[in-house]
């Protein structure tokens, strides 16, 4: 079963960086980088806490993560796409990399034909740090 159909479950260890020790209590881990409601969900913390410091950090992070994109064939959302694979020349249309590298299996097993690793599309928040550098 997917962790997005297993609801709420203790799924990680928290471990105080300054004992070494496990952590008591109960805690919710956020991965912001691969999970749209994380984010919303910190951008709602800053919102809420009286620690302007702690806002302001949260904000500029979850600000940085790269953009959230749909997948034309599976339609789950993704940081990273690429273009269709040379079998796949589906114009304007960008493929995630779960789906390319089922795709790239496919390919290989029925034809012996082997489409390449993913190449995720540069953002636009990728070429504007190359050429503020």
């Amino acid at each position: 079963m997917s962790d997005q159909n297993k609801g709420l479950y203790n799924k990680y260890q928290i471990i105080n960086r300054e004992t070494g020790q496990e952590a008591a209590g109960n805690y919710f881990v956020l991965k912001p980088a691969k999970d749209p409601a994380a984010r919303a969900a910190l951008l709602a913390y800053a919102e809420a806490t009286d620690n302007y410091q702690l806002a302001a950090d949260i904000t500029v992070w979850v600000s940085s993560l790269p953009d959230f994109l749909e997948c034309d064939w599976c339609g789950e959302t993704a940081t990273e796409l690429s273009y269709p694979h040379m079998f796949d020349p589906a114009i304007g249309k960008r493929m995630c990399r779960n789906c390319w590298n089922h795709d790239r299996e496919v390919y290989k097993g029925a034809y012996g034909e082997d489409i390449g690793e993913f190449k995720p599309i540069q953002s636009d928040k990728e070429s504007d740090k190359h050429e503020m550098a």
